[in-house]
């Protein structure tokens, strides 16, 4: 079932752009496909029509594809199902068909979108192969046709040249110059002839093959030619005979596969059809149609296909809010283009094409039909109005929600308030059956009608403010004006006819169409003030992007600054804590340490721990916070970095800053970097990488290994040696569960052989 009928079609121009497709095929059968190229209503269909435009679009942008060019075979196939043989010309023009088809499978076989068009596809490698080796483009069977062929043809050369030398000699004897004509050598119904003068016929014992016009020369076969030249027409017959059976063996090959032939031709027909479309959108600048399932029509900056460059951008839309759209203002303005680049886009769409616009969504309609320019027909006494409103009977009678109706001058071609009240009736049963149309007129009862009723907009073409020139554009929300008179007037007529005009039009309407002037002019400088803060909106947001991405490169930078300089001073603490270890330090040397790490930090940009008022970011030992991620509050013990020691009962655990919460007011305490450093000396002569529980029970063990395990936190040591004996290996099970749910812990295992075996368990610890 076709979308639009005949009329529709011819009323959009419809067959302007199906000659560009035909024009763009390259196969007699994908030409014919062209040429019956019309739009279909399974949504369906033309949801997979576009997908497989897209697809060949993309192989031949990227130069992989181009569809060769071929015959339409089925008139030579099915001569040799009956038999025939085929002349040479055809067989070779069969073989290209076959080797076309199969290029274009090679090149779009392995695409998910064509697998449809191209599962019919057989290989007919060795047959079209065979053709095209044997026969070349202009129709000659070649010599590596058959080895049979080749040894007649160079015995034929030989046989040839002897029969010219035979001949020569006689022509450069002396004994025939009185009788020579010319001394050349010539052929005559297939034998090589020498010409002589007529009246020395009888002096030179020959056979007469011909004679020239005037009678004066004879082409005559010297009998002492007579045996090359019998041998040369016995190669040639040889030749016709092997010839023949060359063609007549393919012939008979094709005839065998003609069917499969037939199927290989439909495909590339199919893809050539298709690949007309995309090369259409190629040119076009084109982009693919956003198929939707309700029935609207939005085009954003479309341009008409039919005008190329002359074509000016112009956007629309009907959908559910605005289901009627009346286009206004003076003619020339390009409302026609507008009303006919809306009925072409969905035609095209549902032709599988893409369309020449920024965007275009395109929803599923049942019925496009259209109604443009003037319809007269002598033979049916019918006047141009009357056609007209039978063209608007057919449309009333089907429409319904997916019906989109298009009309030039709608209620024109009589009486305009009569024509305008019968255009107001005809959209409103459009408005209930719930139809999408765009309409224009020059009336200003339905510029009115389309303001005040829901679901209708006024748009309107747009002049130049100043000199009335049109721009061809179209406006969504204005109605247009007339413009008579300012254009009467750029035209020359003289100015106190136009006055009186103006003088004779009622004084409401005058009114109304200067009050259009005045909408127009504003909306005018309203676009313009928009451009310009769209314009200036722009470069403000691409400085603003701009300084941004500095400002992330920046931060970016000093954070890995800031982090690799913090890593070396950390280093740089925890090696000299370990050589601190087992030395008294005094309370004075630890905060001289501190004050002079937090010097080293402010001088490098570092964040100090110290920068944060207590109370906001930093903590101090006793605070009281809780775990978010185990819901379970604690005292902070230690402040370490990004981490922090938590005390929870008798277990002390370290947790990510980020995941503690302060629930109780900062006691007064000693400034946190001095007791911090002061821990980290006190842990530094306590630590040691090796501890002995042996002997001990688990509760005695426990909270030794646990001050043990800060000690080394704090000191910077990471691989530690737990000593706990074997026994009954209840000690070393209990320790290494309290162990594995202790944060500060990488991993542990039990000792080698060499290490003690299953006494020892080696710890790492998370630096």
């Amino acid at each position: 079932m076709t979308l639009a009928d005949a009329r529709t079609l011819d009323a959009l121009d419809f067959a302007a752009v199906r000659e560009r497709v035909v024009a763009a095929t390259r196969t007699q059968r994908g030409k014919s496909y062209a040429v019956e190229l019309s739009p279909g209503s399974d949504f369906e269909a033309v949801r997979r029509e576009q997908r497989r435009t897209e697809a060949v679009r993309s192989l031949i942008a990227g130069a992989d594809f181009r569809v060769m060019p071929a015959i339409e075979t089925a008139a030579l196939t099915e001569a040799a199902q009956l038999g025939r043989t085929l002349a040479a010309a055809d067989l070779r023009a069969v073989g290209d068909a076959i080797g076309a088809a199969a290029a274009a499978h090679r090149a779009v076989h392995a695409h998910e979108d064509l697998g449809d068009v191209v599962r019919t596809y057989s290989p007919l490698r060795e047959l079209g192969r065979g053709i095209l080796d044997a026969i070349d483009e202009r129709g000659s069977v070649l010599d590596r046709a058959s080895p049979a062929l080749g040894r007649i043809r160079r015995h034929l050369a030989q046989a040839q040249a002897d029969a010219r030398d035979r001949l020569s000699s006689m022509l450069s004897s002396a004994k025939y110059a009185k009788a020579i004509q010319d001394r050349i050598v010539t052929i005559r119904n297939g034998r090589f002839v020498i010409p002589i003068k007529a009246e020395f016929a009888g002096s030179v014992p020959s056979i007469v093959h011909d004679t020239s016009s005037s009678g004066q020369t004879l082409f005559v076969e010297p009998l002492a030619a007579l045996e090359t030249n019998n041998r040369v027409r016995t190669l040639q017959i040889d030749e016709e005979r092997e010839v023949a059976r060359i063609l007549e063996a393919f012939s008979r090959d094709v005839g065998t596969n003609a069917a499969q032939i037939d199927a290989n031709v439909e495909m590339l027909a199919r893809i050539d059809l298709i690949a007309a479309k995309a090369e259409i959108a190629v040119r076009g600048e084109s982009v693919i149609p956003e198929l939707q399932d309700e029935p609207l029509l939005a085009i954003e900056r479309g341009r008409h296909p039919l005008l190329a460059d002359r074509a000016v951008p112009q956007s629309l839309q009907v959908d559910d809010d605005t289901r009627l759209l009346v286009v206004s203002g003076p003619n020339m303005g390009g409302k026609t283009v507008a009303l006919k680049m809306a009925g072409l886009f969905v035609a095209m769409a549902y032709c599988g094409m893409q369309l020449p616009a920024a965007a275009v969504r395109v929803g599923r309609f049942e019925r496009v039909v259209a109604d443009i320019g003037d319809e007269q027909s002598l033979v049916e006494n019918a006047s141009t109005f009357s056609a007209h409103l039978s063209r608007m009977r057919e449309m009333l009678d089907g429409a319904n929600a997916r019906t989109l109706i298009i009309v030039d001058e709608i209620g024109g071609g009589t009486e305009p308030s009569a024509g305008a009240a019968l255009a107001i009736a005809m959209l409103e049963r459009l408005l209930e059956c719930g139809a999408r149309a765009i309409v224009s007129t020059h009336s200003v009862e339905l510029k009115l009608f389309a303001h005040a009723t829901s679901a209708v907009a006024n748009a309107s073409v747009r002049f130049d403010s100043k000199t009335f020139a049109p721009t061809f554009e179209l406006d969504v929300g204005t109605p247009g004006q007339s413009l008579a008179f300012p254009l009467a007037t750029r035209m020359g007529i003289d100015a106190a006819i136009v006055a009186r005009a103006q003088s004779l039009l009622e004084g409401r309407e005058r009114d109304y169409e200067a009050a259009l002037a005045e909408l127009a002019l504003r909306s005018s400088e309203l676009r313009e003030e928009r451009a310009r803060l769209e314009a200036e909106r722009r470069d403000a947001a691409g400085e603003l992007q701009r300084l941004q991405r500095d400002r992330g490169e920046l931060e970016a930078e000093r954070r890995r600054f800031g982090a690799r300089a913090e890593e070396r001073l950390q280093q740089s603490l925890r090696d000299f804590v370990r050589e601190l270890h087992g030395r008294k330090v005094t309370r004075t040397q630890t905060k001289l340490l501190d004050e002079t790490i937090t010097a080293m930090r402010r001088e490098l940009g570092i964040r100090t721990e110290t920068t944060a008022p207590p109370g906001e970011t930093g903590f101090l030992p006793g605070d009281r916070v809780r775990i978010l991620s185990l819901d379970q509050e604690g005292i902070v013990a230690e402040d370490w970095d990004d981490r922090l020691l938590v005390s929870i009962g008798s277990m002390k655990t370290m947790v990510e800053r980020t995941d503690v919460m302060r629930l109780g007011a900062v006691e007064k305490r000693p400034q946190r970097s001095v007791r911090a450093a002061e821990a980290r000396m006190s842990a530094a002569q306590r630590s040691s990488a090796e501890l002995d529980v042996r002997g001990k029970r688990y509760t005695e063990a426990e909270p030794l290994v646990e001050r043990w395990i800060d000690d080394a936190l704090l000191s910077g040591n990471s691989s530690l040696r737990l000593i706990h004996g074997k026994g009954t290996g209840m000690l070393g099970r209990g320790l290494q569960e309290y162990l594995r749910a202790n944060a500060a812990v990488k991993s542990l295992r039990y000792g080698t052989e060499e290490e003690g075996s299953t006494g020892v368990t080696l710890i790492e610890l998370k630096t």
